[in-house]
């Protein structure tokens, strides 16, 4: 049939399924009412591409009726319905997709009418609605004006250029550098022509502390920021982190920093996802959220309360790596520390120096690895019990077990620990829980003193650093990978909780354990011939 796109014109023989999608990509012809080169003899309202609605003396149809009329394919309505979704997303033609792309920038490049420029011309839109409004008023009389008043509603976005293997950030002293300085590869993409240098790999960081200050600036959250301190709790009840052990540990270590209700304290969360998921492209996008834990638990955990603070853009997983794309922001919590920020309360009417503090992450157990340093997999892969593990061998699954390593946690007479029947068999557990470090032993006397040891911004992120069997008793009296960048915040080590898991994954991995043994989900079950066999070994169960 005749193509009546807004290329072909209607002069070009094509099958359905191209002209649909010429159609989809690019419009029909430009007015195009009457349709006498496909054999229909009534006007059409509101078809075209580049026209307006056009009303003829003949039948009218609906919008509906008339595009499954002269488009079945499209619409459902004809033979090849089966194939619309096909027809529709099929990837483009190389040679008329650029066609069009090169076609659109152009059009988006002609100016609106002869000798105009884009400021000069938006700068009389700005002038005319300023004089069609009652005169006096406040509207901008320029574009320049319009800029600089919307300017300082916008939040700050840093470009920051980081090489394709997660090796550094071409960043402070290293901004200039054109090749990475760990392994020697380029930073841009080859310029064969003319224009700016395309750098191969780009992350985006957005400051928190603009966003921090404006929680004062606006009245609706500026009182509900010290709620922290001032709610009142009846007792032996926790309404929210405040009432917490750790908070209090914390307030107590650090008294000057409690002082003063107004500064904030903040936990950070991450997790990747897949944006492209439906397409089952293989793409893991790692997003860095900040959340202020002043507000109370009906707010702070709005969507309008997370602080995306640092996108790692994929497409590979970040890995080890992460660390390399988190120094901006622990360099602007180490300013928020030190030196605080000048902020302004609206409900007190004054200035104040707003501080902050990182109280921890929260994190999927995998993350909480990439996060931590502790490398969570493998015999040692508890990061509280440490060297100090209970895990054992499955002999037919070929994986490590925790199975009934609670027990050392209940009390000394509790009739749990003498259980040989419901746990494993013919064994009581006398031993006390692994002993608890704080984070000034953990840093002290474990991290800093294992040979090869180091942060991955000093040996260049995945790739560069040691393996992990190089470094010296891993997997043996301890799991650690890496010393984690969070070390670098001075209140770190004093802290009694740096970690969490998120409770969401525990729940949902737990959930689907139980539920797919009890339905005996093929392929997802527990309850397998492998399992049967390393049963004996461990249980007097049937």
């Amino acid at each position: 049939m005749l193509c009546p796109c807004s290329k072909c014109q209607n002069r070009k023989q094509r099958d359905a399924r191209t002209v649909s999608r010429h159609l989809y990509r690019v419009g029909f012809k430009s007015n195009y009412y009457l349709w006498s080169s496909h054999g229909e003899n009534y006007y059409d309202v509101g078809g075209s591409s580049a026209g307006g609605p056009f009303m003829g003396e003949e039948t009218l149809h609906t919008e509906e009726e008339t595009y499954q009329e002269n488009f079945p394919d499209i619409m459902g309505g004809g033979t090849g319905s089966t194939h619309v979704l096909d027809n529709v997303m099929e990837a483009p033609d190389e040679e008329q997709y650029e066609d069009s792309v090169f076609q659109a920038f152009e059009a988006a490049n002609q100016p609106l009418y002869e000798g105009c420029s884009e400021e000069s011309c938006l700068d009389e839109i700005s002038q005319t609605f300023r004089d069609v409004l009652p005169q006096p008023n406040q509207a901008p009389a320029s574009y320049y004006e319009t800029k600089k008043l919307t300017k300082a509603l916008g939040l700050p976005v840093v470009k920051i250029d980081i090489y394709e293997d997660n090796c550094m950030l071409f960043w402070k002293e290293d901004q200039d550098l054109l090749v990475c300085r760990f392994c020697g590869k380029d930073r841009y993409h080859q310029n064969r022509g003319k224009g700016k240098n395309r750098p191969k790999q780009r992350m985006f960081y957005m400051p928190i502390t603009e966003r921090l200050k404006r929680l004062y600036q606006v009245e609706a959250t500026t009182s509900q920021m010290r709620w922290h301190a001032e709610h009142e709790l009846p007792e032996g009840e926790m309404h929210h982190p405040s009432d917490g052990g750790a908070w209090k540990h914390f307030n107590k270590v650090y008294p000057n920093f409690a002082a003063e209700s107004r500064n904030i304290y903040l936990g950070l969360a991450t997790d990747g996802f897949n944006p492209v998921g439906m397409s089952g492209e293989a793409h893991s996008v790692w997003p860095v959220t900040v959340t202020p834990y002043n507000l109370p638990p009906g707010m702070c955990m709005k969507r309008e309360y997370f602080f995306l603070s640092v996108l790692v853009p994929g497409p590979r997983h970040p890995k080890k790596s992460i660390h390399i794309y988190l120094q901006p922001l622990i360099e602007e919590l180490q300013s928020l520390w030190s030196h605080g920020a000048e902020a302004y309360d609206i409900s007190r009417k004054g200035n104040f120096t707003m501080r902050a503090a990182l109280m921890w992450t929260i994190n999927d157990f995998p993350a909480y690895g990439m996060m931590s340093g502790w490398m969570t997999h493998g015999l040692l892969a508890c990061p509280y019990c440490l060297d100090d593990t209970k895990s054992f061998w499955l002999q037919h699954r070929r994986k490590h077990s925790w199975f009934d390593c609670h027990q050392m946690f209940l009390p000394k007479d509790h009739p749990y620990r003498r259980n040989v029947q419901a746990f494993r068999k013919g064994k009581t557990i006398t031993d006390d829980p692994p002993p608890w470090l704080n984070g000034e032993e953990i840093l002290r006397e474990r991290i800093n003193n294992i040979e090869g040891l180091k942060k991955t911004v000093e040996c260049g992120g995945n790739g560069h650093e040691k393996p992990a069997s190089n470094i010296d008793g891993y997997g043996k009296y301890h799991n650690w990978v890496k010393k984690s960048i969070f070390w670098d915040l001075p209140y770190w080590e004093n802290l009694l909780l740096r970690h969490n898991v998120d409770f969401m994954h525990v729940e949902k991995n737990f959930f689907d354990i139980i539920i797919n043994t009890v339905l005996n989900v093929p392929g997802k079950t527990k309850d397998n011939a492998k399992s049967m066999m390393d049963l004996p070994d461990l249980c007097r169960r049937q």
